[in-house]
């Protein structure tokens, strides 16, 4: 795929202009027949009823709808919705193993809403114990005066066996769109699985041109060109929405956001003269590190492209003095224990012990935000980072990685190793697609050549099928941008790999990877022999 450098990004964004031929769609009646729903908070009872052959086809192919009978709150009764599996690596459940799920009342042609919505999510709390973690993100958001996805909470059965409490997420669909936007004139991207914009995103919704040519032309445009870079930026992308948008996710401790794990977002490209706008997506893990630094220079292509601009820099900062405010917890607090009241007695009507379970995690969710609170009242005085040092040109060793789980059927772990540390990924089973998982690490780098260095070995490792002309994919190494170590394949013991790469700009985060790629198999990297040395100039 094309992968260009932040500085290209900048000339991308900024000389993207796509010409509307199509003739405006009307605009509804009710730009949010789904406000009083949302504004009332109420607690909503979904009893999901299916075929023994449909629920046969979820366990096959989870993320393919099938037509399913929903009774809402004992009373109203749909029949033929749309139903299928959601959720990513770290939530995605069977169907048989508390699942979330994706509701589309008008899949099967049937005209019917649920509260004004025409589809929405039934997320499972997999990673978030309290259900407030969603919630919370959007009140941040929306006090800020940015949009996010709405969010209200329900009760769960599936084919009688009561699945607990789960989140109900509004979608991003047309309806989204016409209530943000005002119109659904573009193309609303979904990052997908840790992808970044010179990936071919997923078109959720709007009325731009399914062949993706907006996204492509927009990548296609930004190569070699280099004059006016930061007027053309911001004629193609909202500086201002761009700026909240990092500042609160890395606020929030978002750590699986766009900014900073290219994850978890949506991308709203409008066709001219709007400009284009990222959205939050998947705040179930939010808060979770305390001390959390919102100001590490983030490694995704925009906002990285975005910090290297020094006046947008130093916005950045300002805006996270001005947005502090919204994260004092007595603003929310209050709000969270009403609604966390709610949701306990709902849980406690029928299994006590869950409830007291639950208490526990409501406490936990109000002392992170309480103590992020303090850690950001300290951070938003202190001075800006400096890029990696190398004392005496010795190499630096590199001690801290985080797991990322790319697709299903992936498992990470620091494992001990024949007296070693290691740090692992497996694939747990073999199926028709390949597995991909990744340890990842990023550093703020000067400008310079660099190499990174460490020792791999792997077992039972199947390599993907080659394309049509021979070329040959996945395997264990190491990567940094678009440069890569040599690959490792079936059984290898113990090898040493190294990875050189580049950086152009003054100064840039830059992300480190142990990546394994293939269609089954377990790869190991030797935690002590992980290190990055600067090259001489």
């Amino acid at each position: 795929m094309l992968r260009t450098q932040p500085l290209a990004l900048i000339l991308l964004c900024s000389t993207f202009v796509l010409a509307q031929t199509q003739a405006p769609a009307a605009a509804p009646a009710d730009r949010d027949p789904a406000r009083a729903f949302f504004a009332k908070g109420e607690l909503v009872h979904f009893e999901l009823v299916l075929d023994p052959a449909e629920r046969k086809k979820l366990k096959e192919k989870p993320r393919e709808y099938v037509p399913c009978t929903i009774k809402v709150d004992g009373k109203e009764t749909w029949l033929k919705v749309g139903v299928k599996l959601k959720g990513a690596a770290g939530s995605f459940r069977e169907i048989d193993d508390h699942p979330g799920f994706t509701v589309n009342l008008g899949k099967f042609g049937e005209k019917q809403q649920f509260r004004g919505l025409n589809r929405f999510h039934l997320n499972n709390g997999a990673q978030d114990d309290s259900r407030l973690s969603e919630w919370v993100g959007h009140e941040i958001f929306t006090a800020a005066g940015r949009p996010a996805p709405r969010v209200a909470h329900a009760r769960v059965s599936l084919d009688g066996e009561d699945l607990g409490l789960y989140v109900l997420r509004e979608a991003f669909d047309k309806q989204f769109l016409w209530r943000v936007f005002g119109n659904n004139h573009g193309s609303l991207y979904d990052g997908g699985f840790c992808q970044d914009i010179d990936q071919d995103l997923q078109k959720d919704a709007g009325d731009g041109p399914d062949d993706h040519s907006d996204l492509h032309r927009l990548l296609e445009l930004c190569r070699g060109f280099e004059a006016d870079r930061t007027t053309r930026f911001e004629q193609a992308v909202d500086v201002d929405a761009l700026i909240d948008f990092c500042a609160l996710e890395a606020m929030l401790g978002h750590w699986d956001g766009y900014s900073q794990n290219r994850n978890n977002f949506r991308l709203w490209l409008p066709t001219a003269p709007g400009r284009a706008v990222f959205l939050p997506h998947g705040m179930d893990q939010l808060l979770g590190d305390a001390e959390a630094s919102i100001l590490k220079h983030p490694p995704a292509f925009v906002a990285s492209a975005l910090m290297q601009n020094p006046a947008w820099r130093k916005r950045y900062r300002e805006r996270c003095v001005q947005l502090l405010p919204v994260f004092a917890p007595p603003k929310i607090v209050p709000k969270l224990k009403v609604l966390a009241a709610k949701l306990r007695k709902e849980l406690h009507s029928t299994n006590p012990d869950a409830a007291n379970a639950y208490d526990d995690a409501v406490r936990n969710l109000i002392e992170r935000l309480e103590s992020r609170y303090r850690s950001l009242q300290e951070q938003v005085r202190a001075p800006e980072p400096k890029p990696l040092q190398f004392p005496g040109n010795r190499p630096i060793a590199l001690k801290s990685w985080h797991p990322a789980g790319e697709t299903d059927r992936i498992e990470l772990g620091k494992k001990g190793f024949q007296g070693i540390t290691t740090l692992m990924i497996a694939s747990t089973a073999r199926g028709d697609e390949p597995v991909r998982g990744a340890w990842r690490t990023t550093l703020l780098l000067g400008k310079g050549r660099y190499r990174l260095l460490g020792t791999a070995r792997c077992e039972k490792l199947e390599a993907p099928p080659k394309d049509a002309d021979g070329t040959e994919h996945g395997g264990v190494r190491l990567s940094v941008d678009d440069s890569r170590s040599e690959k490792l394949f079936g059984d290898t013991n113990w090898k040493p790999l190294t990875c050189e790469f580049e950086i152009g700009e003054y100064q840039r985060d830059v992300e480190l990877r142990l990546d394994m790629h293939a269609m089954a198999g377990r790869a190991w990297f030797r935690l002590d022999t992980l290190q990055l040395q600067k090259l001489p100039d």
